[in-house]
């Protein structure tokens, strides 16, 4: 269940970004490697055109990966450990005579590119849960009513004026050990403080009626939450 339409989480769409551009730089680096090098400011000479060439192939065989297997972390670090022979060849080439402006541009470029290679590999390494989102960014609280009575409370508190929630979120409900009542997890792609707050505030309105404020009094509901979900609904008018 979820307060608005979210989508599920952007792994695969950047692991399929990040393939294309692989094949489209590897494409170029194969068929021109001359004018690749001197892109970058290497001297277009017969090893460096053959170095150029084996990038190329590199950057063909990580984006295919990718593209065929777009969850699978490996082929992001492939393209990690490719972007570091790629600052390391970038580093010896800045010690003989080349174009030193067009270098320096290249590395910022190589050091940009492998700052997202990093963050995509991480991010597929981080299990997610059912709806797609990271399991790490997920809060949950306890809320002492039953299950059926707490889902319909939070699918009112979606469409009143109190939530904070917007796209890209998620929840999910589960009885809590012991009889306790229930289970409230949240996730999505706000920060985890202002997940929890979200679960805090539904929390308070649910079991005390109100929400506490530091700059006045609470809004009022009933001291205790309702016994039934159609009860929940009634409520509804004061929300």
């Amino acid at each position: 269940m979820q307060c608005d339409d979210y989508e599920r989480d952007g792994r695969t769409a950047r692991s399929l970004a990040l393939g294309w551009f692989s094949i489209a730089l590897g494409v170029a680096e194969l068929v021109a490697p001359r004018q690749m090098a001197r892109l970058v400011g290497l001297s277009p000479s017969e090893r460096t055109t053959t170095i150029v060439r084996a990038f190329g192939a590199r950057q063909m065989a990580s984006g295919v990966g990718l593209l065929a297997q777009p969850t699978e972390a490996k082929w992001l670090w492939s393209r990690v450990g490719g972007d570091a022979v790629d600052l390391a060849t970038l580093g010896q080439a800045a010690r003989n005579d080349t174009n030193r402006t067009r270098l320096s541009l290249a590395t910022a470029a190589v050091l940009g590119v492998t700052a997202l290679d990093v963050l995509a590999a991480r991010s597929a390494q981080t299990p997610l849960d059912e709806f797609g989102f990271s399991v790490a960014d997920e809060q949950a609280v306890t809320v002492k009513a039953p299950l059926e009575t707490v889902e319909a409370a939070w699918v009112l508190w979606c469409s009143s004026s109190h939530t904070k929630l917007k796209n890209n979120y998620a929840v999910r409900f589960e009885p809590a050990p012991g009889a306790r009542g229930t289970e409230v997890h949240l996730a999505g792609g706000g920060s985890k403080g202002a997940i929890r707050e979200e679960l805090r505030r539904f929390k308070q309105v649910l079991e005390t009626g109100e929400i506490l404020m530091s700059d006045g009094p609470g809004l009022w509901r009933p001291a205790q939450p309702p016994s039934d979900a159609q009860e929940v609904r009634k409520l509804a008018e004061v929300l």
